[in-house]
């Protein structure tokens, strides 16, 4: 029986690249390309918060429960980092934090050794697109391996978010899930001939927990459900684990607590059914499961939904009050396991349950094995395709999780750790003499009772032991990563001149533009011509941010002339608070100070300059 060919049905399957090529083109032929890809990713949103799941009987995700009804859920996904930088580069590289060289957030980007997914996808034919919440180097420049590129700074803010589209920054109103659906839905709706593969990151459900206005009075009467491991006491754990709880975590806090008597159990505390945070993070995670919608709604009127392998994942998992804790970082199950749902019916049978461990390393291999497309010999993981098809296939049965000390919160150490199907080790390589963790899942699913110093357990404990040394060994932790040479070119970026100043202008001399704005001063006779005089509060200003001037895009030489009249004062200065650099005289000692993330490395000169 045929089936008729409507006007819209022909303008729908031009939307799509499986149809765009030749009009009318088939079902059964669409499927023989390759398919496209959308790749959902959420930040901090546990495993198991999903309707579907159960847990909170209260929340409702319909579109997310459709992902797992008619595709695969897996039981068992973790990331090897827990913490939204080194977890994301980990998506994208298939590597372990330690060879992508992202450890901490907001510092620095992938490697450049390191190729990603979209960039190997863009080079087999695909059109890639970005959208969302990037969080590695803190700009929202476009990065390799996108056509297409919708970011933010860092975190972002969830109401009138300034954005960047393609290079351009703008403020946007609206609220943030919103917006960056709205772009992915006009991005999937354009004409094209190839196939696609788009990165949809929301920002959402990270803190500060901000649900959408039309979602701020759900779960009215909704009261949460205590965890099992809530009263943990911490009796029998690591020193450092009380003493954060105790005293907090923060460099003030813990710089503070050196020496202070630490309990070696924590009291019993008080369990709010009414947590405000908790409430708004469940919130907040309604409009993702909306935005699922939408993007479903348009796959399906493109005609593209089942030739589109969708993938939906979070960056890591969360405490919701486990352990008495907020945030992510520690080996815990509720900070590692992460949610990962998959459909795509051409490979994938309705209602799969997946039990193999799988990790945020194998999701590269997988997407690129799917395309056709090579896998980079630099890639650790593995691809979870023969899981999909339902193979039996050797899996494995260790993994290596790591975490590394970030310079603001040193209340938690750099661990390292091993997750078998039924056993967790762990240890804090920079603590020595700290004591180790232990955990038995299977009878203490909840880790409250830490084996490692129970002598019954002693052969269990020299065996992972044994074991994290082969995964580090095995994955080259340790191992520097690959020089980048890097010339630093001497070339004149900027120049100012003060013999025409007009209307506080200050001309560039260097050709490239850069045009100043002259606050205060006056001006002066220098040995090289008319010069102003900065009174200490005087500046001029470059009001623009050109790629010339931003050694986030490519390094540059600064130099300059000045005669200081006295002997403390800022010469050059370039950034904020949090990142930036700048040259100035103490004491008449030159001081160069460089701040990455909020760390400061300061240089100085071994003795003052002459100012006479």
């Amino acid at each position: 029986m045929s089936r008729k060919v409507t006007r819209r049905r022909a303008l729908q399957q031009l939307a799509g690249w499986g149809a765009g090529a030749v009009l009318g083109l088939g079902r059964c032929e669409a499927q023989r390309q390759r398919p496209n890809i959308l790749f959902i990713l959420t930040d901090d949103q546990a495993w198991n918060v999903l309707g579907f799941t159960g847990r909170f009987p209260f929340l409702r995700t319909p579109h997310l429960d459709r992902l797992a009804r008619e595709g695969a859920h897996f039981l068992n996904a973790f990331v090897t980092t827990s913490l939204c930088s080194p977890s994301r580069a980990s998506f994208l590289t298939g590597c372990y934090a330690h060879r992508h060289g992202v450890r901490a957030n907001e510092q620095r980007d992938i490697h450049p050794s390191i190729p990603t997914f979209p960039q190997v996808l863009q080079k087999a034919g695909y059109e890639t697109a970005f959208i969302g919440k990037w969080h590695m180097r803190p700009v929202s420049d476009p990065r390799p391996g996108f056509d297409e590129w919708l970011s933010f700074r860092g975190q972002g803010e969830y109401v009138n978010p300034t954005l960047n589209q393609n290079g351009r920054e703008f403020q946007q109103e609206g609220y943030m899930t919103d917006l960056l659906t709205d772009y992915a839905l006009r991005w999937l709706r354009r004409p094209r001939r190839g196939p696609f593969c788009l990165l949809l990151w929301h920002k959402a459900v990270h803190g500060p927990f901000t649900p959408a206005p039309r979602h701020q009075n759900a779960f009215a009467d909704a009261e949460l459900p205590k965890p099992p491991n809530f009263d943990d006491t911490f009796a029998g754990k690591p020193r450092w684990l009380r003493r954060g709880a105790f005293y907090g975590q923060r460099r003030e806090q813990w710089e503070q607590s050196e020496g202070k008597p630490i309990p070696d159990a924590l009291p019993v505390g008080e369990w709010n059914p009414r947590n405000p945070a908790h409430l708004n993070y469940l919130r907040t995670l309604l409009a993702v499961d909306e935005s699922v919608g939408q993007v479903l709604a348009a796959l399906e009127e493109m005609g593209q939904l089942d030739n589109t392998f969708i993938l939906f994942s979070s960056d890591n998992g969360f405490f919701l009050g486990e352990h008495r804790r907020g945030d992510k970082r520690l080996m815990y199950e509720e900070s590692i396991r992460i949610p990962l749902l998959v459909r795509y019916p051409p490979l994938v049978r309705s209602g799969v349950r997946i039990e193999e461990m799988v990790l945020n390393i194998d999701v590269a291999p997988t997407l690129l094995e799917l395309a056709g497309a090579p896998i980079p010999k630099t890639v650790q993981g593995r691809s979870f395709l023969p899981l999909l098809r339902g193979e039996k296939v050797e899996w494995r049965r260790s993994w290596l999780y790591e975490y590394f000390q970030e310079d603001w919160l040193p209340g938690v150490p750099t661990m390292l750790g091993v997750r078998t199907e039924r056993w967790k080790y762990i240890r804090y390589p920079d603590l020595p003499g700290e004591l180790e963790e232990l955990y038995d899942l299977e009878k203490d699913p909840y880790e409250l009772r830490n084996l490692a110093a129970d002598p019954a357990y002693a052969e269990q404990l020299k065996a992972l032991r044994g074991e994290l040394e082969r995964l580090l060994k095995e994955t080259g932790y340790g191992e520097p990563l690959p020089r980048i040479e890097v010339k630093v070119p001497l070339e004149l970026v900027l120049h100012y001149t003060f013999d025409q100043v007009k209307q506080g202008r200050v001309r560039d001399a260097s050709g490239r533009g850069h045009e100043g704005v002259l606050t205060g001063g006056r001006p002066a006779q220098g040995r090289r011509g008319l010069a102003w005089a900065f009174d200490g509060h005087a500046f001029v200003e470059v009001p623009q941010r050109p790629a010339t001037l931003s050694p986030e895009i490519k390094p540059f030489t600064v130099g300059g002339w000045c005669w200081p009249e006295a002997n403390e004062g800022v010469l050059v200065a370039h950034g904020g608070r949090s990142h930036g650099y700048a040259l100035y005289l103490r004491r008449g000692v030159p001081h160069f100070a460089l701040r990455i993330g909020g760390n400061l490395a300061l240089l100085k000169a071994p003795q003052a300059v002459p100012l006479k």
